[in-house]
């Protein structure tokens, strides 16, 4: 767990990490210079936790250093062979731990995991929505994640949200250190576990996941510049998260196949990046990549190809 001026919220998480009909071995908490009384409640957070005999490894920074390297140093702290990655502000189900663990136990090429979350609102009345509902994650996107297409559902869409996620301690042997720049954290760890085993979505909610106006990441949406910026600067960064997974992962020695399909991703932003400004000048290019499958392995099929061809 990570948190930053989380007062408000943070005291509900915290029971309900106490609350789980399996306990955790182990919490590991990062305040990153909180100015409220977070780090009170941390510290009154730890005898309770102690009694129950459970571990806690509890620092505060000694400078703020951002929610990336936040959870890096929070996740080189943990001892644990499954761990679970915690928001300050959200709410987990009883049987939470449990569950995903139980997963774990059954399915040996299984390193990464998240689930459903019911979402609440600040005062945790829950909102008419789930998670997966929110983010467009349908049932033909779960089918392919159970059958193990976990690394294209990656580069198609990123898929796994870290408030809902745990994974197998190995997964860090590639993800860590996490990148400081374009990639978020959850997305990152994910992709990678991706490319060494399965990864998969449960269906079933597990947490409930808080939608307040303070939310650090949240379900996007809070991007305020006008439609084409958005759009160049997503291009720009998924070429960025592109070229920084494929360094990552040559340096690991990831499989070919696995490499082959990153650049192939990231030859086919490229080409969405630099079209050409005339519309009619762009129709082979589009048309090419719409037939070679890349608009439908990357995007989201003909509704992209359409965009790149009437956008300005």
């Amino acid at each position: 767990m990570c948190t930053y001026n989380g007062e408000r919220y943070l005291q509900a998480q915290l029971d309900s990490l106490l609350a789980q009909t399996r306990r955790p071995d182990q919490i590991v908490i990062r305040d990153d210079v909180s100015t409220d009384t977070s780090m009170d409640l941390l510290r009154a957070f730890v005898p309770r936790a102690e009694a129950l005999g459970i571990g806690v490894d509890l620092q505060a920074n000694p400078q703020n250093v951002g929610y990336r390297r936040n959870f890096d140093g929070a996740l080189r702290a943990c001892s644990g062979e499954v761990i679970f990655l915690c928001d300050q502000d959200d709410v987990w189900h009883a049987g939470k731990v449990a569950r995903i663990c139980a997963e774990f136990d059954v399915r040996p090429r299984l390193l990464a995991v998240h689930s459903d979350a019911l979402l609440i609102d600040g005062q945790g009345a829950t909102l008419p929505k789930r998670l997966f509902d929110s983010l467009g994650i349908g049932g033909a996107e779960l089918r392919r994640m159970h059958a193990g297409d976990g690394l294209a559902m990656m580069l198609k869409r990123k898929m796994v949200t870290g408030a809902a996620m745990a994974l197998r301690r190995r997964v860090l042997e590639d993800a860590l250190p996490l990148p400081t720049s374009a990639w978020v954290h959850d997305a990152w760890i994910g992709t990678l576990a991706a490319m060494r085993g399965d990864i998969d979505s449960l269906p079933e909610p597990l947490i409930g996941y808080r939608l307040h106006s303070h939310n650090q990441l949240g379900l996007g949406g809070n991007d305020t510049r006008p439609r084409h910026e958005r759009r160049r600067h997503q291009l720009a960064s998924e070429q960025v998260e592109c070229e920084q997974l494929l360094e990552r992962a040559r340096t690991r020695g990831v499989p070919a196949a696995m490499l082959a399909e990153v650049d192939k991703k990231r030859r086919h932003i490229i080409v969405r990046g630099t079209l050409p400004s005339s519309r009619l000048r762009r129709v082979p290019t589009v048309v090419g990549e719409l037939l070679a499958g890349n608009y439908q392995r990357f995007g989201r099929g003909l509704l992209s190809a359409g965009i790149d061809l009437i956008r300005a």
